[in-house]
Order: structure tokens, then sequence, then C-alpha cells
């Protein structure tokens, strides 16, 4: 992602000798002239000195000499450049001066938005570089800390980016708690802007998964609701609101929506992937042959993808797992007559039968996603993870355990974290 575009601040220094001690006099000087190092030494001496660690300005002048030093280590094109290095902790310092600054500052004489901008900044790209590294615990903090200092520069747009990242860390983190705290004001928004929405898609479908493993019907509906209301234009959203209905019992309401969703796309980027996505519908809802026909439509116009081979993949393993259920069934029954033992070898076959359609729908899913560049992979992961659990499990299954070692070595690859 790109780095934000932090605001810009034109440093007046006034020099009245008898507001200041030595030292803030010395360091407001300094930064006037240019000396990024003579600065900070004064300005250190200042904040812990007696007659000044307890003055606003004191620490506002602080926050300004470490920012600076933070547009420094940042900025390319800084007339402090030659000062990169002068102090790799300044953004904390930095931070900690713009609080220090707003408690003591009863009148609201100074403006910290320059501080907590060069602050917040600095936070939001650590916590993106961290995010594409796999570190979400660290990204989180430095999200979670960008959020506060967005809130106190008065910035929804940025503190929303923050949140989005927090939010999406939780995600990874399996931290369902963490993924409602910060994905739960996003969802409260009654507007989007333009530029946010492609994050929010993900946002509302997130936050459903979530309420949905929860069982919190109320709000699985009000969050597919809010995203058709926010967001109409979007036939994801009328996609969300049906597998809403379906999951509660209005197939017919359900489908409807899918289907309407799925026309409004027609000649558009998007019908494929919506194609996909009613055809999940219509397998909940339990119309396989018209899941099955809507998954193969959007292969057949995209032939190189992963949606419509993890969807057919995944309702042959759902519908092979349903006859698994109906054999264990008769297994818990005790019953083995020779009706029953005929029964059973029907309901393997048939479940046989699916894994082995399976099989070429969850490799070709799981070719898609090798053939991608290293950031493509490493968002699909938790995809790769399920696809070859699936597979392996077909191969178990029908006793193919050659086939299975390499699938299996590549799962244990992927559980110790590599």
């Amino acid at each position: 992602m790109k780095k934000i575009a932090l605001f810009t601040a034109l440093l007046s220094l006034g020099l009245a000798v008898n507001a200041q001690t030595l030292n803030v006099q010395s360091a407001m000087s300094d930064l006037k002239r240019g000396y990024l190092n003579k600065a900070k030494a004064a300005i250190d001496k200042a904040c812990v000195h007696e007659d000044t660690k307890d003055d606003a300005k004191t620490w506002y002048y602080a926050g300004l000499i470490y920012s600076q030093i933070g547009n420094a280590a940042t900025d390319p094109s800084s007339k402090f450049k030659k000062y990169k290095d002068l102090d790799p902790e300044w953004c904390d310092k930095a931070y900690n001066a713009a609080l220090r600054c707003k408690e003591l500052d009863k009148d609201k004489d100074f403006d910290l938005k320059y501080i907590f901008s060069m602050v917040g900044g600095d936070f939001y790209n650590k916590s993106i570089a961290l995010f594409n590294n796999g570190d979400y615990k660290t990204s989180l903090e430095f999200s979670d800390k960008a959020i506060k200092v967005f809130n106190n520069t008065g910035d929804a747009d940025l503190s929303n980016e923050s949140r989005y990242i927090a939010g999406y860390c939780c995600q990874m983190l399996k931290d369902n708690e963490g993924v409602k705290k910060y994905y739960g004001p996003l969802v409260r928004r009654s507007t989007v802007k333009d530029e946010f929405k492609p994050r929010m898609k993900q946002v509302y479908t997130v936050m459903y998964g979530v309420y949905k493993d929860a069982k919190d019907t109320a709000n699985v509906i009000k969050t597919a609701e809010r995203f058709t209301k926010v967001m109409p234009e979007d036939p994801a959203a009328n996609l969300l609101l049906a597998q809403a209905y379906v999951w509660t019992g209005n197939n017919s309401k359900g489908i409807e929506l899918a289907d309407k969703a799925v026309e409004e796309s027609k000649n558009t980027p998007a019908y494929t992937s919506l194609l996909c996505a009613a055809a999940g519908i219509h397998d909940q809802a339990g119309d396989y042959a018209k899941a099955e026909s809507m998954y193969i439509e959007s292969s057949e116009l995209l032939p190189n993808q992963f949606e419509a081979n993890n969807g057919l993949g995944s309702m042959m393993i759902n519908r092979a797992a349903d006859k698994n259920d109906a054999i264990n069934k008769i297994i818990e029954s005790g019953d083995y007559s020779d009706e029953s033992t005929a029964l059973m070898d029907k309901l393997t076959e048939e479940r046989n039968e699916f894994l082995k359609k399976a099989i070429p729908y969850l490799k070709s899913a799981i070719s898609f996603i090798d053939g991608l560049n290293e950031e493509g992979q490493a968002q699909h992961r938790p995809n790769l993870y399920s696809c070859l659990r699936a597979l392996n499990t077909c191969y178990v299954t029908l006793e193919m355990y050659n086939e299975s070692k390499e699938i299996k070595a590549r799962i244990e690859k992927i559980e110790a974290g590599n």
C-alpha cells in the first residue's frame, strides 16, 4: 500500500526571551536554523529541567523536533536528511511529547495535528510492513496505536484505514472478539467513501461470518442488511443477504436475491465471481444441480480461477460428508442386517464417487494458488491449507496413500509456520 500523505506544517518559531528558559530558547533557535542535532540536545535538557518540564510549550517543541527527526528518517527530500539516523526512537518520543503537551495545555494553545500525523503515519506504515511479513500480532499493536493517534488528529479516514488493518490482523489471528472490536464501528457507519468500499466488502463479509459462527442470528441479518443499505450498487451485498436468508431457513428468498444479483452483474467483470457466490447459495439451499451448473458456467468463462474449482470441490466434499454421516448412523444403530449392509455399501459407493469428483477440482484450485506470486500466495494461505486438507481427506478415504504423502507433507509445512 502507498504511504500515507502526511500533513505539512510551517514552523513559526518565536524567540520571546521572557517566556522561555535557555534550553527551550536554544532548541527553538537551533531548529529554525536547521541544526536538528543541537535542537534535540537542548530540548532533551528542557524536558527534564525543573523550570520547564511542566510547561506545555516545552513538550510542543519536543514533539516538533522529534517529528522533524522522523521527517529526516522517512523523507529523502527532507531538508534535515543528514540527521536521518539521529534517533531511531523518534516516533515514540514525538508521540509521548504530544500527549504530555495535550495534558498540560489547558487553554488549547498548541496545534498538535502535525506531530500526531507524523506519528500516526509511521505507526500505520509499520503496521502495513509487519502485516505483509505475516507478523499479525505486532502489526495489530501498531495499527491500534495508529487508530488512537488519528483520532487525536480528527482524521476519520486514516483512523478507518488503521481500523481495517487491525481487524484484518485479528481475523488472521482467529481472534473473533478483536474482529468485532475493530470492524464493528466500521459496520455501523451509515455512509462509506467510494475509495474505502472495496475494503468494506471484506468487513461486512468477515463480520457476517463471525456472527454466523456464534449463531447470532440477529446480527447476521443486521450485517447483511447494512451492506445492502450502505452499498446498494454492489451485487455482493444482495448475495450476502441471500446467504443470511438461506442460513435462517428462508431458502426461496435467498435464492431469489442470489439470482437477482447474478442477473444484475451480467456483462460486468464481477459476473464470473458472483456466479460462484450464487452457486454457493444454491448449494446451501440444496439445489445441487443449479449450483453445479453455475460453477461450471463461471469456470468456462474464466478457466484459470480459484472460486469455481474450490466451490465445486467443496460441494462434492460436503455431499460426500452427508453420505458418510448416513453411514455412521447405521453403524451407530448396530443394525447389520442384509438390508442395512446393502444400504451402507450403496452409500459408500456414492460417497466415494463424490470424493473422486472433488479431486480434480481441488487440485486445480491448489494449482491456481501455487501459480500466484509470493504476495498472492501469502494472501491465499488459509485457502491453500483448506484445499490441501480436503484433498488429503479424499486420498485417505479412497485409500490412495501414495498420493496422500506429498499433500500431507505440505500440510505439515504450513502447520509448522513455513
